[in-house]
């Protein structure tokens, strides 16, 4: 009886195991200062292959790439982030669309001024879709906080 509880048990862990939502994106965070008050706040993406994520200005068939900032009284957020990486672009038939993706890794780089000389934290959240040339994963948003000091 116990070697069947102890199979039951590792048979129900191992499923639990593969039921766990795939997400092939590692992302990392921080704020690096560019002057006085003046900072790149840089999120990067390190996907794996053979994924890829989405640029932030695609118009048609995918979720592209979206960075939302809380709101911070202290800080002023200066145009829509930079992407730096290896952009590619393909048709895709799925979409009936050309898409612009990135692959390996790219770094969403957004400037940002504080209004007063004084440390503080910026927060928000980057969603997002990744696909192969076999599927999709459902779009995903992961929560970023960095200090400006």
């Amino acid at each position: 009886m116990k070697k069947y509880i102890l199979t039951s048990l590792f048979v129900i862990s191992a499923v639990l195991t593969q039921a766990q939502r795939m997400n092939p994106v590692n992302w990392s965070f921080q704020a690096v200062k560019k002057a006085d008050k003046q900072y790149d706040v840089i999120l990067t993406a390190n996907v794996e292959a053979p994924w890829h994520i989405y640029s932030q200005f695609v118009k048609k068939g995918p979720i592209p790439t979206t960075i939302e900032f809380k709101t911070n009284p202290l800080v002023q957020i200066k145009g829509a982030a930079k992407e730096i990486g290896k952009l590619e672009k393909s048709f895709d038939k799925n979409f009936d669309a050309e898409i612009s993706y990135f692959s390996g890794k790219v770094q969403f780089v957004q400037s940002v001024t504080l209004k007063v000389a004084s440390k503080t934290k910026l927060s928000g959240t980057i969603d997002y879709m990744v696909c192969n040339d076999e599927k999709c994963l459902p779009p995903i948003s992961v929560p970023f906080e960095v200090v400006l000091q």
